[in-house]
């Protein structure tokens, strides 16, 4: 039964439908008090309640219906009960993402004493020398310096904003707006946060470039613009209405000067604000919980390890390992810790975020890796690392492998087989000279309307075992693959913003499902990314059409699709061409 979008705010009928297998009631502004009458349908293998108002779970949701799962995926899929897009707040939609042993614990948690959290991320991005740092003093009452050296990695800074009972804590991150070290940007950037975006009028507008990038990162996470230094650009300013209805998350715009204090107090008023109508600050935790933040927070350490951090919920009566599992990784979602399960990094839990973006830093910008085009030898790390001023963090040689996995998690870098490690970013620039037959060989683009800097590093991580004799370049690749007899030239325009793929070879067509595959995988690692997928004409490759329009008129049995511009008829199939066996496989 499907009643999304009837507008239908009395479903208690349904619990007399006690036969239904599967029941869709997405967008239907439900909220938590709809749910009880569904507890009746014994017999339901699939709940969509997708997109609504439901803001709390019961306690005993997970036992209503023992066959389904508990999940906040975007589709719905068979034998699950999705959330996906309702304002979750008791339990947080990242616990809820856990599925039922991740909501068992959360509630389990709370039978004893409890405290609101009354915690926040707020994130600052834009362009390096913007005026972050400066606009993060001015709220925090500290002078303006007219020297502030630009931010490299993160600053993290706490601030309160006062409330009637309990101040909510507020966690001031300002990243460094170098552009090689927006890939790191993904460390952090989280949908459960506030963003503010610093422009400078002194530079090229960047706007949407950065509101993009939000976007990719925090999806629909409010986002205040800032137009800073207007006593010196007193003429900047934005298409305002413009942006509010292509990015519909702005929440407003503030004209400001830090240099001078000007409208820094209204703006400061505005997100003090915003981030008290945060629906997450409600969220309510164990006191146990809580315990357990502060102890690490009060560590001098910047990380312990996975031993440590179990002793710590032990002294606090948190014996359930699905307890400890849910909270630390909350911990993770809140930007307290980083902590991440899979390549071998489960052990370390880094209580000082900064000190892994500083290492990251520290490797990426190092002298030895522009010299080498972004190949290091493991043994450089010990220079690279080593405490050169006071105030630098200590990393001793038994946790550089921490810093190299963390780098190759996020497909920053890649070992090569000599054990060197490769950074895709700091490759060449230029295009090395090298045969490949392009008249021959199946074209495709990918059209994105942003094309974040991190997707053509990461197609070479993930296909570095395919790269030929070296020939990589920092925008592009080119491959072979021997069990497909094939070869291919992949690389991007981020002018553009296209990535192009030529594929040559006696199984072309297979190599190349391989490739656009790939692709397709890292783009859906990034929140509202769009692209249009394009066939060149083969007699006008400047000229294309949409793969899904091909598809739509071979579906309706359209043999010919017109190009008006050659005025000429192209056959669907001759530029489609399906393979039966495996759909996503064409040409």
């Amino acid at each position: 039964m499907n009643l999304a979008q009837r507008g239908i705010k009395d479903i208690s009928f349904l619990s007399g439908l006690s036969g239904l297998t599967k029941l869709y009631l997405s967008r239907n502004q439900l909220t938590e008090r709809h749910l009880a009458p569904l507890r009746e349908l014994k017999h339901l293998k699939l709940l969509d309640v997708s997109d609504n108002q439901i803001r709390q779970l019961p306690p005993d949701i997970t036992s209503w219906w023992p066959g389904m799962e508990i999940g906040c995926e975007v589709l719905s899929l068979g034998g699950r009960l999705n959330l996906h897009g309702n304002p979750l707040t008791h339990p947080p939609i990242e616990i809820v993402k856990k599925g039922k042993a991740g909501i068992n614990a959360y509630f389990d948690s709370l039978k004893g004493e409890t405290l609101p959290l009354n915690e926040f991320k707020v994130l600052l991005v834009g362009d390096g020398g913007a005026g972050k740092t400066s606009l993060v003093k001015r709220l925090m009452g500290k002078k303006f310096n007219n020297d502030e050296p630009q931010t490299h990695g993160i600053n993290i800074n706490p601030w309160e904003v006062k409330r009637q009972k309990t101040p909510i804590k507020i966690h001031l991150w300002d990243f460094g707006g170098q552009e090689i070290m927006h890939a790191t940007h993904q460390f952090f950037l989280s949908k459960r946060s506030l963003y503010i975006l610093v422009l400078d009028g002194r530079k090229d507008d960047k706007t949407e470039y950065w509101l993009k990038h939000i976007r990719s990162f925090g999806g629909d996470s409010p986002v205040l613009v800032v137009l800073n230094k207007i006593d010196q650009h007193p003429g900047f300013e934005l298409n305002r209405r413009f942006l509010q209805e292509k990015y519909p998350n702005i929440t407003d715009f503030f004209r400001l000067s830090c240099a001078e204090n000007t409208g820094i107090d209204d703006f400061k008023k505005a997100l003090e604000k915003a981030i008290r109508s945060v629906e997450i600050i409600r969220t309510t935790w164990a006191k146990s919980w809580f315990q357990v933040k502060q102890s690490l927070e009060k560590m001098t350490e910047p990380y312990i390890s996975l031993q440590q951090y179990n002793s710590l919920c032990l002294k606090e009566n948190i014996e359930d390992p699905a307890g400890r599992d849910t909270l630390v990784d909350f911990l993770h979602d809140l930007g307290v810790i980083l902590h991440f399960d899979d390549l071998g990094l489960g052990d370390v839990h880094v209580l000082e975020p900064h000190w892994a973006t500083e290492a990251v830093y520290k490797i990426i910008n190092s002298t030895v890796a522009a010299a080498n085009k972004g190949i290091l030898k493991p043994a450089f790390l010990a220079d690279i690392l080593k405490q050169k001023k006071i105030g630098d963090y200590y990393y001793p040689p038994d946790k550089h492998h921490y810093i190299v996995e963390l780098m190759k998690k996020f497909e920053i870098c890649y070992q090569l087989i000599t054990g060197d490690i490769l950074i895709p970013d700091l490759l060449a620039v230029e295009e090395i000279r090298f045969e490949f037959e392009y008249a021959r060989s199946l074209p495709f683009i990918f059209q994105y309307d942003f094309l974040p800097p991190s997707v053509m590093p990461r197609f070479i991580v993930r296909m570095q075992n395919d790269i030929k004799d070296n020939y990589r370049w920092r925008t592009g690749v080119l491959l072979e693959n021997k069990a497909f007899n094939s070869t291919a030239v992949v690389k991007s325009d981020y002018e553009e913003k296209k990535i192009y793929i030529y594929v040559n070879g006696q199984q072309k067509r297979d190599y190349f499902s391989v490739i656009r595959h790939t692709i397709r995988e890292i783009n859906a690692g990034f929140k509202n990314i769009n692209t249009v997928e394009l066939v060149p004409l083969p007699e006008a490759k400047e000229i294309t059409v949409e793969y899904d329009d091909l598809i739509g008129l071979e579906q309706m049995g359209k043999e010919f699709i017109s190009i008006g511009k050659l005025k000429k008829d192209f056959s669907v199939k001759s530029l489609l061409i399906i393979n039966t066996s495996n759909p996503d496989i064409f040409w």
